[in-house]
Parts: structure tokens; sequence; C-alpha cells
């Protein structure tokens, strides 16, 4: 675990540096969106499949829940209660206040996902995991255990999550090279080592703390899960970018996958 620590201790830092920057760009517009009530940013073709769990009196477990906007959604969208967890002080105050002001049934808890409590054990009918989580993970196999604990007996665990195959590609801010053009391996054992910012909100440059960021191919994701006690029961891949890093790929319409949606259920023993 020690191993495990020195990268999520980093990008904690990392994350807690970059916060206020988004909140600088965002936060007004996501209090003016959830005064609305019913207000959600679920979207197809997600919105199809969260729906096919049948939200009504479930209770939901976001884990790397940034400012909780998807949480927050998923209330209400019908789930009766929500508990975030994220790694950022900042991102964990925010999403707080927001639920806080608006009356949304969430709770936020500031933890690295590998230390949450073990009296969140058991309590949670679904762990859903969004955009950007799995990439600062150091351990799947250590992470998808915990998620294992959090859940229920026959418990879900949702994925919607950028396409492993996405690393390959440039992002968006590479303007001078071809969106489809390969420049990075899809099979790499170390760490991407960062220090130029994560304000892809308000695209903001500064030289920022180091940060930690891990490929995980698709049989790395898979293989945890079966080791785990997970029984996949969907994965379905799209053409959509859900990362903004890559919407130059996405308007080529090159049928490359960019974001995927994953369902596991938790295997009574």
């Amino acid at each position: 675990m020690d191993k495990i620590k020195k990268y999520t201790a980093a990008n904690r830092l990392a994350w807690n540096e970059a916060m206020p920057l988004h909140q600088k760009a965002n936060k007004s517009k996501w209090d003016d969106l959830f005064s609305r009530s019913g207000f959600s940013v679920i979207r197809a073709p997600e919105l199809s499949h969260i729906q096919s769990l049948e939200l009504k009196d479930k209770t939901i477990a976001h884990l790397c829940c940034n400012n909780g906007v998807e949480l927050m959604s998923l209330i209400n969208l019908g789930a009766s209660l929500g508990v975030g967890f994220d790694i950022s002080d900042v991102a964990i105050a925010e999403a707080g206040q927001r639920a806080d002001k608006f009356g949304i049934n969430c709770k936020f808890v500031q933890s690295d996902v590998y230390e949450i409590s073990e009296d969140y054990n058991g309590l949670f009918d679904i762990v859903y995991l969004s955009i950007g989580c799995l990439g600062w993970l150091p351990d799947l196999k250590a992470f998808f255990s915990k998620v294992s604990l959090l859940l229920k007996p026959s418990g879900m665990l949702f994925i919607h999550e950028s396409h492993p195959f996405t690393v390959m590609l440039p992002a968006d801010d590479q303007k001078d090279v071809n969106p489809l053009l390969i420049i990075e391996p899809y099979f790499k054992s170390e760490p991407y080592v960062e220090s130029d910012g994560i304000d892809y909100i308000g695209k903001t440059t500064y030289k920022s703390e180091p940060m930690y960021w891990f490929v995980w191919t698709l049989s790395d994701i898979f293989n945890s899960l079966i080791k785990n006690g997970f029984r996949l029961e969907h994965f379905s891949e799209y053409p959509e970018d859900i990362s903004t890093q890559h919407k130059r790929t996405e308007e080529a319409q090159a049928g490359i996958p960019l974001s995927y949606i994953l369902m596991a259920r938790k295997q009574v023993v």
C-alpha cells in the first residue's frame, strides 16, 4: 500500500491545485443548473443503461466523484441516497456545499479510494464510476476489491469511461498532429508523469505539482474484475469522446472507439 500511497498522495496535491481553477470557470454554471428541479447531466447512451438499473430506492456510491454532479444527477433520476468519495478536499467541499444548497440527498467524503472506511462496506446497491477515474489509480485489482467490499450481495458496478484506445491518440491541444495518428503505446507498464496542469475546464496553463496517470488496457480491467468475483453483464463501445480531449478524433468519424460502458455484478459466494 505504501507504493499506492506515493502516487495517490501526489495526485491529491495536483487535484487540490487544479480545482479552484475549475471552480472559477464552472462553479456558477453548475449552481445555476442544479437550481432547476430534477436536473441531470446523464445523457444518451448512458441514460438508458442507468435507467435499466431501476434507480428507485437504490443507494449509490460514486468513487472519484470530483465535484459530484453525476452523483447528484443520479439522485435526481430517482436513487434514494448517494455517497461520493474523492481524494480532493477542494472538490469534496464544492460537492457538499452544492448538495446542501439544493437539498439533494448526497453525502460527500474526502478519501483516497483505497482507504474508504470499512463503515461503508456492504451499503450500496450500485458503485458508479465516471470519466477520468481509472487512469488515476495505480492498482486496479486492489481498487476493484474495494468496490466489491462496498457493494451489497449481487450489487452492480457501473462504469462510463474513456476508452483506453484514446491514450494512443494525440489530444486536441496537439493541433499540429493528425488526430488519427497513433503516437503512444497501448501497452505501458509505467505511469505517465505530468506537471503541465489539469485545467481542462478553464484552459489555463501552469506548472503543476507532479501527477501520475496509469494506462489500463481492456484486458487489465476485465481480469481485475474477474479476480475480484465480478460477472460482466454488459459492455458496449462508442465513437463519442466523453473526455473533452479527443473531439477532433470524434469529428473525423473514423470509427474509432473513444468511450465505453461496462456493467458487472458482484457474485454471491
